[in-house]
């Protein structure tokens, strides 16, 4: 469980090794970081909304760019993780209309994140290192050393 009033912050268990990746992971949790300080500063409604609308469009880029890397690797779970994209922005569109506590929105979302990061994406990371150990990896724009 998470305190809205503590400021979100990354942590580096979350760096799957892919830096294009983990890079727009960290903008993400910026976008949540921004929402939650919104709520707590009592922000007015328009300026709250925004931000849900940035986070929604934001995770929409980030999942295309994650799947065209995918792609682009010849990732066997493409499929169920775009799926899994999918139905994630079809719990946020939900979520975001049931707004009687928007705590409850950030939560969401952060664990959201936390979960997507962990448990789907990491296993992309690991496909990479295992069917291109050895070969240049500079395209896919990964860590290399690790």
């Amino acid at each position: 469980m998470m305190n809205i009033g503590e400021k979100i912050s990354w942590d580096k268990g979350w760096d799957i090794g892919i830096k294009r990746i983990d890079f727009e992971h960290r903008i993400f949790l910026e976008l949540i970081d921004s929402l939650r300080n919104e709520i707590v500063r009592k922000s007015k409604w328009d300026v709250i909304s925004r931000i849900i609308r940035e986070i929604e469009k934001y995770a929409e880029f980030h999942f295309i760019s994650e799947e065209n890397l995918m792609e682009s690797i010849g990732y066997p779970q493409y499929l169920n993780h775009q799926e899994a994209h999918f139905v994630l922005l079809e719990r946020l569109n939900i979520a975001k209309h049931k707004l009687e506590d928007l705590s409850k929105l950030v939560e969401f979302i952060y664990q959201w994140f936390i979960e997507h990061t962990l448990k789907e994406d990491i296993q992309i990371a690991e496909y990479l290192k295992e069917h291109y150990k050895g070969k240049n990896l500079t395209s896919f724009n990964c860590i290399t050393d690790g």
